[in-house]
């Protein structure tokens, strides 16, 4: 079947008479005609009644026109899928999305003007690298560090994965303005001393970076969320590791204060699975970040 011829008569129903049909398609009254004809031909029955007024669809002729201007529509969306610009569905820790994430998205457009990014957002790292899995996103975004995905603390999916560090993350001890460390140098010894840490919770990537620097029987205290943490620290009730991009706008202030003391950086790491559909583009999209 043409289905041009089938455009048109669809076309037909919508604009009532040959003429108005003819303008809107650009097209000859007469070619019109000749498509209605043709199209009934191939399918040996008659969609339209004719008469003086002109051609009206049969009630067996528009129920036909309906469905099949639904298949249209429906193999029209499907054409767009196939020729639509690749698309990347990102998921990333809703900590780190707002902060860290447009810089590398600017990059990966950069690198690939064509590509459409889909971002996920979620605080719960448990579930991205979940859906990670199941396939529901092709690239996790969260903070890491050391030599295998999970090094930070926390557990990896079963799939086999692949990653890659793309930006380091500073971190940093604040303290209220007027704790005695300030002032001179500090060693991690002087911290653990001093005591008082606090942080979000257990699951928290600063948490689990605090446990890998200061050791896993450091004294914790959970307080809540990263505006609780930046409270209690500024309220002098704690100190805290964070990321200096959680923290740059209170050190501007003179809210917060930060010790003299280097702490190890966390990377942004994306981490995708090795067996995606489209592993190798994927694994040259992403290592063009490095080029960036």
């Amino acid at each position: 079947m043409d289905l041009e011829q089938l455009r048109t008569a669809i076309a037909l129903v919508q604009h009532r008479t040959v003429n108005q049909t003819a303008a809107a398609l650009g097209l000859a009254p007469s070619s019109i005609s000749d498509r209605i004809r043709r199209l009934e031909g191939e399918l040996g029955a008659s969609l339209f009644t004719r008469d003086r007024t002109g051609m009206r669809p049969t009630t067996a002729g528009r129920a036909y026109l309906t469905r099949a201007g639904e298949a249209l529509e429906t193999l029209d969306a499907a054409a767009d899928q196939l020729h639509a610009a690749p698309g990347l569905s990102v998921g990333a820790q809703a900590s780190i999305a707002d902060e860290l994430l447009p810089a590398v998205l600017d990059d990966l457009r950069r690198a690939r003007p064509d590509l459409q990014v889909r971002l996920r957002p979620d605080p719960d790292r448990g579930r991205l690298l979940d859906a990670l899995d199941r396939g529901e996103i092709d690239v996790a975004v969260v903070l890491d560090v050391g030599e295998r995905i999970g090094d930070l603390g926390f557990a990896q999916p079963a799939s086999a994965l692949e990653y890659l560090d793309v930006r380091e993350v500073s971190m940093t001890v604040v303290v209220p303005p007027d704790h005695p460390l300030l002032g001179r140098p500090v060693t991690m010894q002087d911290i653990q001393q001093t005591g008082g840490l606090i942080g979000r919770e257990a699951r928290c990537s600063f948490w689990m970076a605090t446990k890998r620097w200061l050791g896993p029987d450091i004294d914790l205290t959970a307080v809540g969320g990263l505006a609780q943490v930046r409270d209690w620290v500024a309220a002098g009730r704690g100190i805290a590791l964070l990321p200096e991009f959680a923290v740059h706008a209170d050190l501007g202030s003179r809210r917060l204060a930060k010790l003299d003391v280097h702490a190890p950086p966390l990377q942004l790491r994306l981490i995708w699975r090795e067996d995606h559909e489209e592993a190798n583009t994927l694994r040259h999209l992403l290592y063009a970040l490095t080029r960036a």
